[in-house]
């Protein structure tokens, strides 16, 4: 995450904390301008809550980007997938065969052993 892509600002605080709170800006906004994630960090200390806001949006920065990045390979697998002709899939966890002609499901143990290929 680069630096010129980060806008901080600082602003009074809220809350809890009389007259320091009131005159001091110590409250600090930093916006990853790229993606528009905001995070706001509020605190006694101008310098731990700047430290900590820069974190936490790398950390949500990083976090959006693998999002995007597992959306993206789950729409190529699942293209993939459907350009395939699969005729069958044999779920061995389930003990099942599906056959996606004609959209039936049956047991392994009918179909392999008994050569039961009616029931699909």
């Amino acid at each position: 995450m680069n630096k010129q892509d980060v806008k901080i600002e600082y602003t009074k605080g809220k809350g809890p904390g009389g007259q320091h709170k009131n005159k001091v800006q110590t409250m600090v906004r930093a916006t990853h301008i790229p993606t528009g994630i905001t995070v706001t960090q509020d605190g006694r200390h101008r310098h731990r809550n700047e430290k900590k806001a820069l974190a936490e949006l790398e950390r949500r920065v990083v976090s959006a980007a693998e999002a995007v990045k597992a959306k993206k390979k789950k729409a190529r697998r699942d293209e993939k997938i459907h350009e395939h002709n699969v005729v069958r899939t044999y779920n061995f966890a389930k003990d099942t065969v599906k056959d996606h002609r004609s959209g039936k499901t049956a047991s392994i143990k009918q179909v392999v052993e008994k050569g039961r290929l009616d029931l699909l």
